[in-house]
């Protein structure tokens, strides 16, 4: 072989090495990163809020009782707390990766995380003890004595259950508890902003509770409203108001008589307005992305 060839030769395998220890080298920086090694480890999935901690983030609805339980709860485990103005825009956050979890109403979130294409799913119920209630001006009694009466003579005949079941597709696994003992309609008219209509304040943005389709509201709260309005005689019209607002606007009692819009039943609460019997049991839930 002559000397020309031999350093042909000899250039072609250094050249082979060479590229042998970059391609190495490449390997061995990705592993150490973990990106496209096999033996990488994923996030731990989150199967319940034991698991949150430092560097989590949880999505909830702006002034509800899962925001509030989220802050006394998860705050102080560094969990950061990010309040959305609807319980719709939270979810879809969780979906677009920007929170780890939502915090919110079981009810609610079932609903929500039916629709498989988001692929959501509940991993914990969270036993708070709530309770739904419609919500009254302090000095408006009537009413609330007229509407606790006819939610009584509701649930007694079965309509609650068929109400239940169309919107959570079974039948309820338990009855609020009635703490009124009403047990026949208050005598007179009912002292109503709109005579013979009761004009009702809600956050029309929370199915399957109340949501607008097609220009028109519907939900639970509003087929319920709807049976104990014709038990009363009189009808119903839904506005729609920012959740936040809800109390100072029944409080004012000029442009609505009561709210109804999946209203959680707390002390503080109490010390604003009235409420009438529970008329659905709640609890918490933890949602997050399914495992893939």
């Amino acid at each position: 072989m002559g000397k020309s060839r031999k350093f042909l030769v000899l250039l072609t395998v250094l050249a082979l090495v060479f590229s042998m220890g970059m391609l190495s080298g490449c390997v061995t920086e990705t592993t150490d990163e973990g990106a496209t090694d096999e033996g990488a480890t994923e996030p731990a999935a989150i199967t319940g809020v034991a698991d949150l901690g430092e560097g989590n983030k949880i999505g909830v609805q702006s002034g509800t009782t899962g925001e509030e339980w989220a802050r006394e709860n998860l705050e102080p485990q560094g969990v950061e707390i990010v309040a959305y103005d609807d319980i719709l825009l939270a979810f879809s956050a969780l979906q677009a990766g920007d929170v780890d979890g939502v915090i919110n109403d079981l009810p609610i979130s079932q609903d929500i995380v039916k629709d498989e294409t988001r692929g959501l799913e509940i991993v914990e119920e969270i036993q708070t003890d709530e309770t739904y209630g419609f919500a009254f001006n302090k000095e408006d009694t009537v009413l609330r004595d007229a509407i606790n009466w006819a939610l009584a003579e509701v649930i007694a005949e079965g309509a609650y259950d068929e109400i239940y079941e169309t919107w959570f597709g079974a039948a309820p696994m338990s009855y609020p508890e009635a703490e009124s003992g009403a047990t026949e309609r208050p005598a007179g008219d009912l002292p109503l902003t709109t005579p013979g209509i009761i004009v009702i304040g809600s956050d029309t943005a929370y199915p399957p509770f109340e949501n607008v389709e097609g220009g028109e509201v519907v939900g639970f709260d509003v087929d319920l409203m709807n049976a104990i309005a014709e038990k009363l005689g009189v009808t119903i019209d839904f506005k729609s108001y920012k959740f936040d607002a809800l109390i100072t606007g029944v409080q004012a009692g000029t442009e609505f008589d009561m709210i109804a819009s999946a209203m959680t039943i707390t002390d503080e609460r109490k010390q604003s307005v009235d409420f009438s019997d529970p008329y659905i049991n709640s609890n918490q839930s933890l949602a997050v992305k399914k495992a893939q």
